[in-house]
């Protein structure tokens, strides 16, 4: 891949194009296949949610989770090597955080060690596809949907597909939200998601008057089973007023957590404040750009490690936040590819293949799962890559199918 296709890449992360629900911001949803039935927010009713993470960009899941016990990884990245948690000729900030006798933590994740510590956290080393693809928006779009690259009989995305298969009479406006500026491909096809910047945005942005108005003429004429459309329409309109008595802007967090003010940190804030408030939030999705690291890319300190320092704050007062709930929710973080192993001539990485998967809340954690190829030449992919030993679809699957049986079936 060349430098002008990162460029574009760049470019189309960097276009912002805010969504407010207006007045006829109601029309889609009430004319959604998902909106044809009689939708009640049930707050009794509490299913196991999935909170995605899509790191863009191409995260290097070699400085994620180190192989500090293999020498071919500190020959490969003279410079760019995170230090052994062992290594006394650096200062304790700038070394490896030891998960076992062989992978450790990059320290800007140190506080994801606790919940590993925990059993709340699992990490999966070499995930990744059969595709030889090094372009970010084909990699994207194949690993959200969950089809081989080119692959064009498969045009909805994997939580699409989840979504539609065990959508009921109960799902709510709320079922489905995206924190991002368009809709993820894993979300295409999906009955009605919301995609928002905040969740703030969900509002009628319309006169106060008509409002009013609005409401009034939902709660004054009698429920009809009936009309479908007005059933949908009301229970639109209470979860809008749900949202307002919750007042997601000045929600405090509990247990102490402190959210970083990024919009990382800012959207796994609103995540939070939908879960414990029974909403009928199943899949929250959220992504964070700035990956694509093939210049200065950094070690202990610098773009990557600055990535990597919101991610993990970000995570720890989610976590945090929840409490026990965080049992009640899995938490996957991912990305479309990794790096190369060996470090450029720009003291950056390159494009590669395998990177890293994480998992946590309601999983088996405290564990590295999965298989691992190593970093020998001979271990690795003719082009000199970490081979994908681990697909990513086999991996979600484990990690999601005990609690959401039907992640299994969607596949293909």
């Amino acid at each position: 891949m060349n430098d002008h296709s990162c460029d574009s890449f760049k470019d189309a992360m960097s276009r912002r194009s805010a969504l407010k629900l207006g007045a006829l911001g109601l029309v889609p949803w009430l004319l959604s296949g998902s909106a044809l039935s009689q939708i009640k927010i049930d707050s009794t009713r509490r299913g196991h949610a999935l909170v995605v993470l899509f790191l863009r960009g191409g995260s290097d899941g070699l400085n994620m989770m180190v192989p500090y016990a293999d020498d071919h990884y500190y020959k490969a990245r003279p410079s760019l090597a995170i230090a052994r948690p062992n290594d006394l000729r650096v200062k304790e900030a700038a070394r490896s955080v030891v998960l076992n006798d062989y992978f450790a933590l990059h320290p800007s994740l140190a506080p994801l060690k606790k919940w590993f510590e925990a059993g709340s956290l699992a990490l999966v080393p070499a995930v990744g596809s059969q595709d030889m693809t090094r372009s970010h928006f084909e990699a994207m779009s194949a690993m959200e949907r969950g089809a081989p690259t080119g692959h064009s009989g498969e045009p909805s995305g994997w939580l699409a597909r989840y979504l539609n298969k065990t959508a009921s009479a109960q799902d709510t406006p709320l079922r489905a939200v995206a924190w991002a500026d368009r809709m993820p491909d894993s979300l295409r096809g999906a009955p009605a998601p919301l995609v928002v910047q905040s969740i703030t945005d969900f509002h009628l942005d319309a006169d106060e008057d008509f409002v009013r108005e609005l409401k009034l003429k939902y709660q004054n004429e009698p429920a009809d089973p009936s009309n479908l459309m007005h059933s949908a329409g009301a229970n639109t309109l209470h979860a809008l007023d749900r949202i307002e008595r919750l007042d997601p802007k000045n929600y405090k967090a509990s247990g102490g957590a402190t959210y970083p003010t990024s919009p990382l940190g800012a959207g796994f804030r609103e995540v939070a404040c939908l879960l414990k408030s029974d909403l009928g939030l199943e899949i929250a999705c959220l992504e964070e750009t700035g990956w694509d690291t093939h210049f200065a890319q950094g070690a202990d300190t610098g773009v990557h490690a600055s990535q990597l320092d919101k991610v993990a704050k970000s995570i720890d007062a989610f976590m945090t936040d929840l409490g026990p709930r965080a049992k009640e929710m899995t938490l996957i973080v991912m990305t479309e590819f990794g790096r190369r192993v060996q470090e450029n001539a720009s003291l950056g990485t390159d494009h590669g293949r395998a990177s890293v998967m994480m998992a946590l809340g309601d999983v088996d954690g405290g564990k590295i799962l999965g298989q691992w190829p190593g970093l020998a030449p001979n271990q690795l992919d003719d082009a000199g890559d970490i081979k994908p030993v681990n697909d990513y679809r086999t991996v979600l699957t484990d990690f999601l199918s005990p609690k959401m049986p039907e992640i299994a079936n969607i596949w293909g």
